[in-house]
C-alpha cells in the first residue's frame, strides 16, 4: 500500500443550513459525536474517520442546504513543510480569520485548514463508520483531481474502469464521480459542491444500530455492491456504503 510522506489531513464536508436542530439531530442518530461547538450557530460532528461541520445560514440564503468540503491539519505550518521537503507547490491564503492552504482542482478550489480536533482522525477502516465528500463532475477532471490530492497527501484507493469513479483516502473518504458540477462561492469563487456520504465494513450490523436510535434506512443490494439509504431532514437520501471487495468493474490503486 502507497502511504503519503505529508501529515495525515482529515476530510471535513461543510453543510450549512437554515434547519440547524433537524440536522444536528440526524447526524447525532447517525453516531457522529460533537467534537466542537460554539453553543450557536456552529457544531463539528465526528465519525471514527472524518468529520462534518454544520454550519447555521437564515433561510433564504444561497448556501442554505449547500454542502462544501474542506481538509482539516492539526498543525497548517507543519504541513506546509512537509509539502516543502516533497517539492510540493501550494498557496497559503487568508480566509478572513484563518490561514489555509487552497488546492485548485479542476472543479473548483478547496481549502487545507488547520483544526487541532482529537476526534475524526482516525485511518478509513471497515470496523467503523468514516464519512465522505462525494463531488460529481465531468469524468474527465477526475484524473488530475486525483493527481492534485494525491500530491497534497490523499491516498488513491479505488478506481472504476470506465473513468467514472475515483476514491482516496486519509482521515475520511474523498470520491470523484462522473455526473452534473455544482459549484457556490463561499471563501472562494465557484467552490465545488459536495454529497455527505458514509462507509463501513458491515452495514448490517450498522442497520440495527440505527434502528436503535430509532432511525429508518433501507438496505440496497446492487450489482457493485450494497447500501444503506436513509432518509435526512430534507428529503433526499444519504448513502452509507458496505466496504467494497468484489472489485468487478473496478481496481484497486493503493496495492
Amino acid at each position: 500500500m502507497t502511504t503519503s510522506a505529508h501529515p495525515s489531513l482529515t476530510v471535513q464536508p461543510i453543510h450549512f443550513t437554515s434547519d440547524f436542530e433537524s440536522w444536528e439531530r440526524f447526524y447525532r442518530q447517525l453516531g457522529l459525536e460533537p467534537a466542537a461547538s460554539d453553543g450557536r450557530f456552529l457544531d463539528l460532528l465526528a465519525a471514527d474517520s472524518g468529520m462534518v461541520l454544520l454550519e447555521e445560514v437564515p433561510a433564504g440564503s444561497q448556501l442554505d442546504g449547500v454542502k462544501l468540503v474542506e481538509f482539516a491539519i492539526p498543525s497548517l505550518d507543519a504541513y506546509a513543510e512537509a509539502l516543502d521537503a516533497t517539492g510540493t507547490a501550494y498557496l497559503r491564503t487568508e480566509l478572513g480569520y484563518r490561514e489555509a492552504i487552497a488546492l485548485d482542482l479542476p472543479q473548483g478550489r478547496v481549502h487545507v485548514c488547520e483544526l487541532p480536533a482529537a476526534e475524526g482522525n482516525n485511518e478509513v477502516h471497515p470496523d467503523h463508520l468514516a464519512l465522505g465528500a462525494l463531488l460529481f463532475g465531468p469524468a474527465e477532471g477526475i484524473p488530475t483531481g486525483t493527481q492534485v490530492l494525491e500530491t497534497h497527501g490523499l491516498t488513491p484507493r479505488i478506481a472504476s474502469q470506465n473513468g467514472g469513479w475515483t476514491d482516496l483516502v486519509a482521515n475520511g473518504i474523498f470520491a470523484f464521480h462522473d455526473g452534473e458540477l455544482r459549484q457556490a462561492t463561499h471563501e472562494a469563487a465557484l467552490q465545488p459542491a459536495i454529497e455527505v456520504f458514509g462507509e463501513t465494513g458491515d452495514i448490517d450490523a450498522y442497520l440495527a444500530q440505527l434502528e436503535e436510535r430509532g432511525v429508518k434506512a433501507t438496505i440496497i443490494d446492487e450489482a457493485y455492491g450494497r447500501s444503506l439509504r436513509i432518509i435526512q431532514p430534507d428529503g433526499t437520501e444519504l448513502w452509507v456504503n458496505e466496504t467494497m471487495h468484489d472489485l468487478y468493474g473496478y481496481r484497486r490503486l493503493d496495492q
